[in-house]
């Protein structure tokens, strides 16, 4: 493994629901936290998609090649650029959130974990930067139910969306990619929307 530094450890101050193996445990409600490896290691499942590329070894330059978008609040299909504090820059496009998504998942072959059930984020993310890699490398992608925690990426690494972000290992500059992002809440939780950080700034899209 790199020894570049996770973007869980970097984000460690800003706390979240934590989530391996499939077991949620709660924590006090606070701002998104990357998990420090997408494949949850040690986990004693295997998570349902390969393990990504490892991380650069060392970080992108730290001023954005593009303008970037200051955070705040925005609606799905807006466009917003962040610039990680990784030196990796992203245009994103959160397209909609479909909650439930059980049936989505079930469909590709996945059950989501009892108690729980999916939400799936559709979004399109181009690699506007100058590092191949990851994005969950660098940043968070998370579901807040409403007056509820959040879940990241990490709740969902054991099941998997038919196009799911974590099927491909790595995204290249200028690439761009329209692909899915899996999370589970506790089954009863309300709907909520999406949280995008990378420890230093944050999304919400509704």
């Amino acid at each position: 493994m790199s020894t570049r530094p996770s973007a869980g450890s970097r984000l460690a101050g800003l706390g979240i629901v934590a989530v391996a193996v499939g077991l949620i445990v709660a924590c006090v409600p606070a701002p998104v936290v990357a998990p420090s490896d997408p494949d949850i290691p040690g986990a004693s499942s295997t998570p349902a998609f390969p393990n990504l590329t490892n991380p650069p070894t060392t970080a992108g330059p730290s001023i954005p090649p593009v303008p970037t978008t200051a955070p705040g609040e925005f609606t799905y299909g807006d466009t917003i650029t962040i610039h990680t504090d990784q030196g990796t820059t992203w245009e994103i496009t959160p397209l909609q959130s479909i909650d439930p998504a059980d049936s989505i998942v079930q469909a590709n072959g996945y059950q989501p974990t009892q108690g729980q059930r999916a939400v799936i984020l559709e979004l399109t993310i181009r690699n506007v930067g100058v590092v191949t890699t990851h994005p969950y490398y660098d940043m968070a992608f998370a579901y807040q139910p409403d007056n509820a925690p959040r879940y990241d990426q990490n709740s969902g690494a054991l099941i998997a969306a038919p196009d799911d972000l974590g099927y491909y290992p790595e995204i290249f500059i200028g690439e761009s990619v329209t692909a899915e992002i899996v999370v589970q809440v506790p089954e009863n939780a309300p709907e909520g929307s999406w949280v995008i950080g990378d420890g230093t700034s944050e999304y919400r899209f509704r």
